[in-house]
């Protein structure tokens, strides 16, 4: 049972859902916020402060209307050119000391944001003090580093010349001949001595041997009047010369050992240099990734000026932001511009297509608002699905990862990941997800915990005795034949409750809107999904005959509750006194009639939405027979690994303590788990099975749930603000002073 605070509960400290929201307020309303325009007016000179205002609000989506009247853009000022050229100073930097801007490197810097003369002033002390020093550093690090591969290569080519019988001395410029040694890319061997033998008509010698590395050392002599040509194909091709005429003097042996020495004295020159450049990563780190980030910000704000409008005094921009919000926005106004401002707000009447949509849920249900965005995004017509399925999505992820211990595993990793997370600790791009989703993996280890409890399952050991007498392994000291049927009817009957939500709110949404047909639609299928469902667990799901019998009684589904008891009459569910026949006439046949002629009345769209309801009705309720098929299989793919690992005599055992709770002995005494199956089991069986129960239970969502109620389309909303992770934004300038308004 799952109690819900009230909404004044909020605001007491010592409230739970004080303790466990935080200060942050809910709104029980699925529908997103609705979006009206403002209209924000100053003088000119405060274009600057009103974009600071804007920033601090962070809920105001900016309207281009200068595009839509037809009005220039703005020609940015030299500061505001500066920017963009300090961006890509910066970017430089950091890729050069291979900083990461996505992660915290220290402290916050503070920086002064009032003016953008103050930002730039603090970015250009950044970058005179290291950019120099950082790209010299650069570069003796490339010029080092393509230094060592060239003394590499004059090994290999020393090694190589005594096998292809070439001597040092004999390499250069002849009376008569042109002879050079290097190393050229293995691929183009084949390419060089096709290309000589054409251009000297086969008057040259050429050998070669492979290399490491891709690479092979080749020796070439050729009549000295071709020397130009071959040399522009050998520089064409890849071609490293080795230099005997510098460096390189003396037999293969001494020329090898003089680049073996020059090697070491290189490698310590790129180990200072190396040193050096983390020295500089660690001491200007995090102010050289301020500076970057400061500049980001300053060129949103420059962007965000094509958007206002400017007359000769004035400065004009329209915005949508939440309904609610309006005193928040004044607010936030009133203490950059004081009183040289005038606020506007409206109610337009294509609000409804154009608006963008907010969905005003608490932070601990984004990683179930992302979910649903994946799907789309609702519009102002649709209902926001995500306070419903942030419980759902969980309970049914727990009924398919139904285990206490690997459900404990799931827990763990969903709170590190949000200790890291709050933390500002980057696990990476693919592992990010699992950051972003953590309050997400958190309630699906809870669920999937309980879900262990109630079946009895511990790291795929049935060794709990599930506290669910229905799902119970023995009754009276007796096999229980019947464990697998009920949770095949707890699946159905699962499905039967979300689908009929979904249906339900379908028609609360119809009724909102003004939709008659809808509503009649909407309701007249809810009444027939609700009957079908009686008719399947209250009279029979193996013999459709017997819901046309004109004798007997129905019995009244409850959901749930007659779990363990069979169907029809089974000593749970109430008697209602009619037949079958006449329940069926009511409950099936009549809605419907009634939703057939509702959807003729629609045209084509309503026998296309009235056949889809039709088909999904059976198919969709039957496929939550996935929650039964894939608890099933967990359990079995983890038995699995006990008797392929530990056999009937496992190596090493846990003995487990005997637990008693609400009175039910829920471990035995003298009960064990083979740990290295456990271990194998949960390694394997959780990343597969885990994977394998989230996307199941998100195509039972997107799929059988939405497609009742939820059709998205929507435009996201996407308000105006800032993102710091390296700064802090300090003002250091007084408060604004009055100036007229002209329009």
């Amino acid at each position: 049972m799952v109690i819900c605070p009230r909404y004044s509960d909020y605001s007491k400290p010592n409230s739970l859902a004080y303790k466990i929201f935080g200060e942050e307020r809910m709104r029980l309303s699925m529908s997103p916020v609705k979006m009206l325009v403002a209209k924000v007016i100053t003088h000119r000179d405060f274009d600057r402060r009103l974009i600071l205002a804007l920033e601090e609000f962070g809920l105001l989506e900016l309207m281009d209307v200068r595009h839509q009247a037809g009005i220039a853009d703005i020609k940015k000022t030299r500061e505001e050119q500066t920017v963009y050229s300090a961006i890509d100073r910066l970017t430089r930097i950091i890729e050069i000391l291979d900083l990461d801007p996505e992660r915290h490197a220290g402290k916050p810097v503070e920086i002064d944001d009032y003016s953008l003369t103050l930002s730039l002033t603090y970015v250009a002390e950044v970058i005179k003090a290291i950019e120099e020093e950082v790209i010299e550093i650069e570069q003796d690090l490339a010029a080092t580093h393509l230094e060592i591969e060239h003394q590499k290569n004059t090994i290999d080519v020393a090694r190589s010349l005594k096998p292809l019988g070439v001597d040092p001395s004999y390499l250069g410029v002849s009376e008569f001949t042109f002879t050079t040694a290097g190393v050229i890319p293995e691929k183009n061997v084949t390419k060089l001595e096709w290309s000589i033998h054409e251009v000297t008509d086969n008057a040259f010698v050429f050998g070669w041997v492979k290399l490491g590395r891709g690479k092979a050392a080749i020796t070439l002599s050729v009549p000295v009047e071709q020397r130009d040509a071959v040399e522009r194909i050998l520089s064409a091709l890849g071609f490293d010369e080795f230099d005997v005429e510098g460096e390189h003097k003396g037999r293969p042996a001494e020329i090898e050992a003089t680049a073996q020495a020059r090697i070491e004295e290189l490698e310590q020159e790129l180990k200072q240099l190396e040193n050096r450049m983390r020295s500089i990563a660690h001491d200007w780190g995090p102010k050289i990734l301020a500076a970057w980030e400061q500049m980001k910000i300053e060129k949103q704000r420059i962007e965000v000026r094509s958007y206002f409008v400017y007359t000769e005094h004035s400065v004009k921009l329209w915005g949508w932001i939440p309904d609610g919000k309006q005193d928040a926005l004044k607010a936030s106004l009133t203490k950059w511009l004081g009183e040289t401002l005038e606020v506007i707000f409206d109610y337009p009447e294509f609000s409804d297509v154009e608006s963008p949509t907010y969905l005003d849920n608490p932070s601990f249900m984004k990683p179930t608002e992302d979910v649903v965005k994946a799907y789309g995004v609702p519009t102002k017509h649709d209902l926001d699905p995500t306070k419903i399925q942030w419980l759902t999505f969980p309970l049914i992820f727990g009924l398919i990862f139904a285990d206490v211990g690997q459900g404990f595993i799931v827990l763990l990793i969903g709170i590190f990941a949000l200790r890291a997370r709050r933390r500002g600790d980057d696990w990476g791009q693919i592992m990010g997800y699992i950051q972003s989703g953590a309050e997400g993996l958190i309630m699906m280890g809870i669920f999937s915990m309980i879900g262990g409890l109630l079946f009895g399952s511990l790291f795929g050991a049935e060794v709990i005795e599930p506290l669910w007498p229905a799902f119970a392994h023995t009754i009276n000291g007796e096999h229980n034949p019947y464990r697998t049927t009920h949770m095949l009817k707890l699946s159905i009957e699962i499905g039967a409750i979300q689908i009929a939500l979904g249906i339900f709110l379908n028609l609360y949404n119809k009724l909102k809107h003004h939709d008659k047909r809808g509503a009649i639609i909407a309701f007249s299928y809810l009444w027939l999904y609700l009957g079908f469902i009686n008719l399947l667990f209250g009279v029979s799901y193996s013999s459709i005959n017997e819901w046309f019998s004109a004798d007997g009684n129905v019995n009244l589904w409850l959901p749930i509750v007659g779990i363990g008891y069979g169907t029809g009459n089974n000593g749970v569910y109430p008697t209602l006194p009619v037949s079958p026949l006449i329940f069926t006439l009511l409950a099936f046949i009549v809605p419907f009639i009634i939703m057939t002629i509702a959807s003729l009345m629609g045209g084509m769209d309503g026998i296309v939405h009235f056949l889809e309801y039709a088909i999904g009705m059976i198919s969709h309720t039957v496929s939550y027979a996935r929650i039964f098929a894939l608890n099933t299989v967990h359990m079995i793919l983890s038995m699995v690994f006990f008797r392929l690992i530990d056999g009937d005599n496992p190596l090493i055992v846990i003995p487990l303590p005997e637990i008693t709770l609400f009175g039910i002995d829920l471990i035995h005494s003298g009960a064990t788990i083979p740990l290295i199956g456990a271990i194998v089991g949960t390694i394997i069986v959780g990343l597969l099975e885990g994977l394998l129960a989230f996307m199941h239970t998100l195509r039972l969502h997107m799929v059988e749930w939405y497609s009742k109620f939820y059709h998205a389309g929507g435009i996201e909303f996407r308000p105006f603000r800032a993102k710091r992770l390296h700064s802090v934004k300090i003002i250091t300038e007084p408060v604004p002073v009055k100036a007229p308004v002209s329009r």
